[in-house]
């Protein structure tokens, strides 16, 4: 076939046929692909800016101004976020968002030349427990290189984080080594094994999951479509509660929160972690150097003379019969201990040790005793195998500080020993090389005369390494003169509250002499602040309960409320000890407890507390209200439901009314309680007495109590002297007296 030339013709008509004509309906053009892919995007960045604007109108901001979703996983919450400086330029500070777990702090954003900038690393230690930065090695530092050397501007952040593990410290870095750093001192390893378990889930989201949820989490609209969702019941997330807590609350949720329980022995975990955190310090010796900036280490020091362990646990393979003559022979030992039989108790722990080597508890006692007999280098052994059997291991372990100190010689940075220098200290001083109270609150936290130790040899290894020129007038006068101003601006009410939240802390681990211990030293410097005499007089209370004391406990308790008559804390105590079968003394216990109710009417404890004694008392019809109310603050009361399927059947048909009395509340000029009565309004609309008519002594004992139903006595009429004394009780029925009788 022979291909013939178009001719203009053709061509014409080719043309004619793609042009357009008005007869010839409009024929859509295809967009591209990347126009169908942007323009769907394009709205819906439009439809996402305005709606941010207009939230933002109405005062909601972004979820992570006030939280971390991932408490610090997510690489894109940062930890410290610019404002301006009153001077211009940018100050950078710790974001809102951080607080919780880590000190307020702020720094220039540009480094002025003559500026080194130290950045502080670690747990709760380099934070400062159970204080603040102030009294932290941080603090030490920031007070003492401009004395050592004039010729810097010392720059020292604490960028300390509770509960922070090796591998978080590392986390930070990535962001603190864009801040211009000239040193980084970095303390860590008492919370690698408390992290794998307390964020293990939150470790195990993917990291494109964290860094989304935390994009997102900047937001307003995710704030808002939180928020709404929170209201509608459909969050997983519980709601913050705004009001204020009775701080037996707090000690209650500790109670029922997983602490040592969790733990189990696991050897496979122990050796990972210790791998995990060798390659943390070494990833955190490599990030310093890509900024150009020093390390200096310092190995973990803890208490091993005066800390019991969290938790101990048998040999694995032991028997039946091993286990039970284990148990016996400890429980022996420590009577023979309470005794100061010292030989005896060392005899039984050794048979015992011998049976169940890997139970911690008995190194522990062991290495008691053998200090009681002076036995020092026996006993700093037990005292470490009582550390590393350990199985809630929440001090470092003993390898830790020789990986911290491999890991100084091999990288060839700076190396403080803490636990070295803690050693001759106590060597010095008791003569024998084994911390204890003497340099920590607790396992872990040092005091602040601890804190200066450290932040002193932190100084000489400074100078060791040529970073601190000392000048003429660095002197030890220089230094107890720093040490007089430190001290003197220590606040003693913070002192005490931060003592009695750690002392909680240790009782809820089960720490009972710790806990104790801590306490006392709070009430020692309450002096007029009565919250911190409550709060260690609460502790103690425990304490003295534990040890099955009860009566040391109601009169620390007594003694207590002399001081701080409204304190409801210690009325909540008092009721439920007074109600239980040591004492039965329900009639004080329910005066107590109705003080609560009154001043606490969210908590469900209270009421469920009240109605039960009520219940106890035969009082039914008050009973029935007060345990309706707990179950209507808390669904789940178990106290309040089994006591109301037991009083149900004496209720009769219908039941009485759920509705609590008003509860009016008379108080003292001093605003202690004077008089507290249940009322409810009669037929005339009058206010009647409907329950317990009570009045109180001002040193806070109960003067008078008395049973009503509807304006008329009926139960008891009880008068005390102010030393809790009685000096009359009177039965009444309807309203007239049956019996009357003097207490012997």
């Amino acid at each position: 076939m022979t291909h013939r030339p178009s001719s203009n013709n053709d061509n014409q008509a080719r043309k004619n046929l793609h042009s357009e004509s008005p007869d010839t309906p409009d024929v859509p053009r295809r967009l591209a692909l990347w126009q169908a892919l942007l323009l769907p995007i394009a709205a819906i960045v439009i439809f996402v800016f305005l709606l941010e604007g207009s939230l933002a109108l109405f005062g909601i901001k972004p979820a992570l101004t006030t939280e971390d979703p991932f408490v610090g996983f997510a690489s894109n919450v940062p930890l410290f976020v610019p404002r301006p400086s009153l001077g211009g330029g940018k100050q950078m500070v710790t974001a809102d968002n951080k607080l919780n777990f880590f000190n307020q702090q702020s720094f220039p954003l540009k480094k002025s030349p003559d500026t080194y900038r130290i950045f502080c690393l670690g747990g709760s230690t380099t934070y400062g427990r159970p204080y603040t930065d102030a009294t932290s090695f941080a603090g030490w530092l920031r007070a003492l290189l401009p004395q050592a050397d004039g010729s810097k501007n010392w720059e020292t952040i604490n960028a300390g984080g509770i509960s922070y593990a090796s591998y978080r410290v590392a986390h930070l870095m990535e962001e603190l080594i864009h801040y211009q750093p000239d040193l980084f001192i970095i303390y860590t390893g008492h919370n690698e094994f408390l992290e794998e378990r307390t964020y293990g889930q939150i470790r195990n989201i993917p990291p494109i999951v964290r860094s989304t949820v935390s994009l997102l989490a900047r937001t307003r609209t995710w704030s808002a479509m939180t928020s709404a969702l929170q209201r509608l019941g459909l969050s997983p997330k519980t709601k913050q509660n705004k009001r204020d807590q009775l701080a037996v609350e707090v000690a209650a949720k500790l109670d029922r929160s997983r602490g040592p329980e969790l733990y189990r022995r696991d050897d496979a975990l122990q050796k990972n972690i210790l791998k995990h955190y060798r390659i943390s310090l070494e990833r955190m010796v490599a990030l310093a150097r890509s900024a150009g900036a020093e390390v200096v280490f310092v190995t973990p020091a803890a208490n091993l003379k005066d800390c019991s362990p969290f938790k101990s646990e048998h040999t694995q393979g032991l028997d039946q019969v091993s286990l039970r003559q284990s148990e016996q022979m400890l429980t022996q030992a420590n009577l023979a201990i309470r005794q100061e039989n010292w030989n005896e108790a060392l005899g039984i722990l050794d048979s015992a040790v011998n049976l169940d080597p890997r139970y911690a508890e008995l190194h522990y006692r062991r290495g008691k005793t053998l200090l009681a007999l002076g036995r020092f280098k026996e006993a700093e052994t037990a005292l470490r195998l009582a550390r590393d059997e350990d199985v809630c291991p929440l001090r470092a372990l003993s390898p830790m500080r020789q990986i911290v100190t491999d890991i100084s010689k091999e990288q060839g940075v700076g190396l403080v020993d803490y636990v070295g220098l803690l050693e001759k200290r106590m060597l010095q001083k008791k003569g024998f090389p084994i911390p204890g109270e003497e340099f920590f609150f607790d396992h872990v936290h040092p005091t602040i005369e601890g804190h200066k130790i450290l932040a002193l040899a932190l100084i000489q290894v400074m100078i060791d390494r040529g970073l601190v020129q000392p000048g003429t007038n660095w002197s030890e006068q220089t230094i107890a003169a720093v040490t007089a101003s430190i001290e003197g601006k220590i606040d003693r009410h913070v002192q005490g509250k931060a003592l009695t939240s750690l002392a909680r802390v240790l009782l809820w681990a089960g720490k009972n002499d710790d806990a104790a211990r801590l306490a006392k030293q709070a009430q020692e410097m309450a002096g007029e602040y009565q919250d911190v005499a409550v709060d260690a007089a609460s502790v103690l209370t425990s304490f003295y309960q534990r040890q099955e004391n009860a009566e040391q406990a109601r009169q620390t308790l007594f003694s207590a409320l002399e001081k701080a008559p409204g304190a409801l804390e210690l009325r909540l105590k008092l009721g439920q000890m007074l109600s239980n079968r040591r004492f039965l003394e329900l009639e004080e216990a329910a005066a107590n407890l109705l003080m609560v109710c009154r001043q606490a009417p969210y908590y469900d404890v209270a009421h469920q507390s009240f109605g039960t004694t009520m219940a106890k008392r035969g009082r039914y019809r008050i009973a029935y209200a007060s345990l309706m109310k707990a179950l209507s603050l808390n669904p789940k009361n178990r106290g309040a439901r089994s006591t109301l399927e037991k009083i149900r059947p004496l209720l009769g048909t219908p039941p009485p009314s759920p509705q609590l009395p008003d509860i009016q509340l008379e108080r003292y000029p001093f605003s202690g309680p004077h008089k507290l009565v249940q009322g409810r309004r009669n037929a005339t609309g009058q206010i009647v007495p409907d329950g317990i008519d009570v009045e109180f002594y001002e040193n806070g004992r109960i003067k008078h109590f008395q049973d009503f139903d509807l304006g008329v006595k009926n139960g008891l009429d009880i008068v005390w002297n102010p030393d809790g004394k009685v000096l009359s009780r009177v039965v009444y029925q309807h309203g007239k007296p049956v019996n009357n009788a003097l207490a012997k």
